[in-house]
C-alpha cells in the first residue's frame, strides 16, 4: 500500500523570501484545500493576500499546475 503524501513537508519554509514556482504554489493550494493548512495560516505563513491565494486556487482548479505559472496568472488578472 502506498503511503499518503506528506503535504507539510512539501510546503515551502515559512517566512522565507522565495521565488514562487508553480509547484510551490500548488503545494500551498492543495494543503489549504485539503485542510492540512488553514487559510489564515497560509496568509500569515507566506504573507499572501486573500486575493492572491484565491487567484492561485482558481488557476489551479482550471488548469492545474500549468495555470499557476506566472505567465498564466498575469493573463488572468
Amino acid at each position: 500500500m502506498r503511503s499518503p503524501i506528506d503535504l507539510i513537508s512539501a510546503l515551502p519554509p515559512a517566512g522565507a523570501t522565495i521565488r514562487w514556482s508553480a509547484w510551490k504554489k500548488a503545494a500551498v493550494v492543495v494543503a489549504v484545500q485539503s485542510g492540512t493548512l488553514g487559510r489564515g495560516e497560509a496568509y500569515d505563513r507566506y504573507m499572501l493576500s486573500e486575493e492572491e491565494l484565491s487567484r492561485w486556487e482558481e488557476a489551479f482548479g482550471q488548469d492545474g499546475i500549468a495555470g499557476l505559472q506566472a505567465k498564466s496568472l498575469f493573463s488572468r488578472a
